[in-house]
Formats: C-alpha cells, structure tokens, sequence
C-alpha cells in the first residue's frame, strides 16, 4: 500500500486486527486489496467468495507458494467439502455438555436474527427460535448420524406425523439434566394438546419453515449440510486456506449460509484457544451477515483473529447490523480503507467528519468612507468536504490507520505488482486471459518499492511560509517590532559597515583626519579621503 509523505511514496506493510473496507463497485476492491492480501500473506485464512473469483485466482498459488491445504466449500459443485453445524453442537451433547445448549440458541439466531431496529412481534420470534431450538436438540439426540441436519430439522417443520415422532421420543432423552426432554414436551404439548394453543404454534411453525427452507432436501444446501469432512480448527494447526464460494445467481439463498458458516468458523477458531493467526475475509459482509459481528470484534483480538471486511457503504451496516452496532464495528477497526468513487451521500458525510478539520486564515472586508479594510481571522476548515471526498480520483484511497493522521495513497491492483501479477491465476470472468498493467510496485524479500509510475506525488508546497510562522508564533512582540524595524532600516539605507583599518594625519598622540579607510560588511570596501565614520549604511543590491 503507497503511504503519501510530501511528493514520495513510502511502502509500508500496514497490520491490522479489524479492517472495514468500503468502496463503490468496480472501485476494484478484489484487486486492490483481497487479492493482494491473499498474494503476500502466508497466514491460514477463511475467504469469502462472493463472486468466484478468489479460489480461481489465488488458490493455486497458495498451495505452491506458502504450502497450503485448500479447502472449498461450494454448494453448487460435484467436489466440495462438507460441514453439518449439527455434527458440531452432537460433539459437545455426546459430552453432555451445556455448551450443546447454547451453540444451538447461538445457530438459530444466525438463521433467524433480530431486525436492526427492534419492532413488534417479539413474542412471535422468541417463538419461533424456541421452536428452531427444541427441534435441532431433538434431531441431535435421536436421529441417526445420516440424517443428523438441518434438513432433518425442516422435514419436522412439513410432516405431521414426524414431528409428533420426533418430539415424542426426545421426551425420553435424560442428558442435560433432562432439559432436552423438557423443551420437547413443551412443543408437543402446543402442538398436539387440546389447550388451544394449536393456533399460535400454527404461526410459529410458519415462519420456522420461512427461516430453514434454504435446507430443504431440494435445497442446493441440503447436500453440503449433510456431513463433516473439515472443521474450521485446523486452521489453528497448520497452514489451510478455506473458500467459501458463494454463487453470485444464488446469493440471497447462499449468502445466509455464508454467513452461518463464519459463525461456525468464529466459534471453533475461539474455542482452539490459542493466539495463532488467522485472518477472515469477507468480502460483500452485508450479503452474508454474521449476526454478532459487533460482539465477535470485541473477541476475535484475543484470539489471534483477523477480520477483513468490504462492503459499499455505510448504508449497508446500518440496514444489516443496526445504527447502533455500526460505531463498534468502525471503533474496532485498527484499518480503515475508503476508495475513490463514493457516492453515497451518507458516507460522504460521515467521512468528512471523521476526518476532523484544520485551523486556516481567513480573510474579510469592509467596506467604509476611509476605504476598503482587511480583517484576517484563524478559523477551523474540514480536512476534506463530503464534495472533496466525492471528487476524490479514482486511483486514490483514504487510509485511517491507529491514531496516526489521515493518509491519501494510491490505489495500486494485484495487476501492476511484480511478481504477484503473475503469480496469480487468470480470470475466467474476464476470458480467461492474465491481465497485466504496467508495474507499479516491485515486490521483494525485504521491502516494496514504488515504480515511477506507482508513484502518487502531490503538489509540492513552499516550505518557507512554514518557517515564518513558526519563528514569529514563539518570538515576542517587542522582539518582532524590533526586528521588523531594523528590516526596514535596512531595506532603506541598506546593510551595516564597520570601519577596520584607515590611515591618519600626524602623531598618535594627536591623531588628525582619518582617511583611506577599509571597512568590513557584507560587501567589504575601502573609501578615499578625510572623513571616515565608524559605521557605514551602505546598499550591495
């Protein structure tokens, strides 16, 4: 990334813990910054792949540059890995464990979240995730391990006859001091008694459907729920990328288990319990939420975690996260990226503000019968106006990084580093061609350094207005009068002489007229004749 210092660019590798990244489309966040990310940092990660594009381009590399395992997880291809959270939350109630319990309370508000802004029918969707709950504990204590899944769960939701079965021999169940069998009694109590409460599970059992029908048996996601072949805690043991491939035609249906698969990755990597690093990147976060990102954020460091996440605009946190939960999210960031081309106003805004601003002179007239007058103030101005930001190039990029002033740096892609930009794959997206740009960056063991065309100079500003404030800012008035004064004097009648050497009539004792006198100065230089004072104002311009 070029840091902008006066004219140069300095290269610097900027580690963060938390890094929003917010930019337009086709403001190249995936070129800019993933791809880049994922072609100099060794460390295990989890990738988000909204579009395909990661897995194609970098996974090759990799696995022959760092000595990765590549792990993808792709609902719509023949060959992929598996993960059944169910298989996860069976672990801990083979332990008889409380942790089954609240993994499951944990899984069904990832599936079933609250709205950002709180309304009404909280009863209805306190309801509902009670329902959800009971019949994944129910699936996890009695089914068998083939049909130990989500699928399960809503095949519960639409028969009848194997949700009465299902709840009645989880009723028998005794571990976890026979809470399972407690919560499932109660359900068929609603379910099947003659209370009158039929009507209201009726309700409940709907929106259920509504929440896990993306795992019906007909459901791209039925097969890869299915089973387990990797958990996200090796990533803590060894050197693994995972792709989690999200097909952009399906994305509201995948994007939700997306999402459901960061909290399983969250939860696992905590529960290593141990500092090794791996980073998560999330590219398009809004399109698959994790319910309690602002709570894991606060977590995550701890834990060795990173987390990287792109997005368009603020707009999109607050419609998915809650107004609320965007000021953690953005305080919990060491790294903020803003790319040039931001149209959101919202954003904009925002961004101007939290730029701060700087003290400036300000000029003002009045006009009077004596003339014009000029009044001069110091007054405070945004570093950057919203239209400034708006107006920003294309190639330019805001870096807020710790408590170090704004930075404004060049936008350099994956394409224009050597040697990354042939290390990567070509993009079947874009004809399967390698795309190269001219370098820009040149990538070595050591250090990076910026190509003459990498360089992003800024309008060079004279320096010694600077020394002049500085010096009369810290000098007294009385001082600064003076000084001024003796300028004046001098531009005048010019610069001081001091006489150095003359001749003289007659004796020591009785000296007479001095003449041929030698004076020093800044122009040293002898005058003829009788007559010569010890000091001499004399102009050498």
């Amino acid at each position: 990334m070029g840091v902008q210092t006066e004219g140069k660019t300095d290269e610097r590798k900027l580690r963060c813990w938390g890094e929003p990244l917010l930019g337009p489309a086709g403001s190249a966040k995936s070129s800019a910054v993933f791809m880049k990310m994922l072609a100099g940092n060794s460390e295990s990660c989890i990738v988000i792949d909204i579009k395909r594009e990661f897995g194609e381009t970098t996974a090759k590399m990799r696995e022959t540059k760092f000595g990765h395992r590549i792990v993808t997880f792709d609902p719509v291809a023949e060959e992929t890995d598996y993960l059944n959270p169910l298989d996860y939350i069976f672990v801990f109630f083979e332990q008889d464990s409380p942790a089954a319990l609240s993994l499951t309370q944990g899984l069904i508000l990832q599936l079933y979240p609250e709205p950002p802004e709180e309304g009404s029918n909280l009863f209805f969707r306190l309801g509902t995730r009670s329902l959800l709950a009971t019949l994944a504990m129910a699936v996890v204590a009695v089914c068998p391990p083939e049909h130990r899944n989500l699928t399960t769960v809503f095949r519960a939701l639409t028969n009848e006859a194997f949700l009465n079965e299902l709840l009645m021999q989880a009723a028998s169940c005794t571990l976890l001091k026979g809470e399972i069998a407690q919560m499932a009694e109660d359900q068929h109590q609603m379910a099947f008694g003659d209370d009158g409460a039929a009507k209201t599970f009726g309700q409940f059992k709907i929106a259920a459907m509504h929440a896990i029908q993306v795992f019906g048996p007909g459901n791209y996601l039925a097969n890869i729920t299915s089973k387990t072949t990797f958990d996200f805690a090796e990533l803590k043991l060894g050197k693994v990328t995972a792709y989690i491939t999200v097909d952009f035609a399906n994305k509201d249906v995948l994007g939700k288990w997306a999402g459901m698969m960061l909290w399983l990755a969250t939860d696992q990597l905590v529960r290593a319990n141990n500092n090794t690093p791996v980073i998560i990147y999330h590219d398009e976060c809004c399109n698959s939420p994790l319910y309690n990102l602002p709570t894991v954020l606060t977590l995550l460091r701890s834990y060795g975690v990173k987390y990287v996440a792109a997005t368009q605009d603020l707009d999109d946190f607050t419609r998915v996260y809650g107004k609320h939960a965007l000021e953690t999210i953005l305080s919990e960031a060491d790294l903020k990226l803003f790319l040039g081309g931001i149209r959101s106003q919202t954003t904009l805004d925002y961004l101007s503000k939290y730029l701060g601003e700087f003290t400036t002179n300000t000029s003002s007239f009045a006009f009077s019968e004596d003339g014009v007058k000029e009044s001069v103030s110091r007054t405070g101005r945004a570093l950057q106006t919203a239209d400034e930001v708006r107006r920003l190039k294309k190639d330019a990029q805001i870096v807020i990084f710790g408590n170090l002033k704004p930075i404004l740096a060049r936008k350099i892609q994956v394409f224009a580093v050597e040697p990354w930009r042939k290390e990567i794959a070509p993009n079947s997206m874009y004809g399967g061609k390698r795309y190269l740009k001219p370098v820009e960056v040149v990538i070595t063991k050591r250090r990076a350094k910026a190509t003459r065309r990498g360089r992003f100079s800024l309008a060079r500003r004279r320096k010694w207005p600077r020394l002049v404030t500085y010096i009369t800012s810290r000098t007294p008035v009385a001082a600064l009068l003076i000084i001024v004064a003796l300028a004046a004097a001098i531009n005048a009648y010019g610069f001081p002489h001091l006489r150095w050497q003359y001749s003289f009539y007659g004796s020591h004792a009785n000296p007479g007229a001095k003449f041929d006198c030698h004076y020093i100065g800044p122009q040293s230089f002898t005058q003829y004749g009788p007559g010569c004072p010890l000091v001499v104002f004399r102009k050498t311009w």
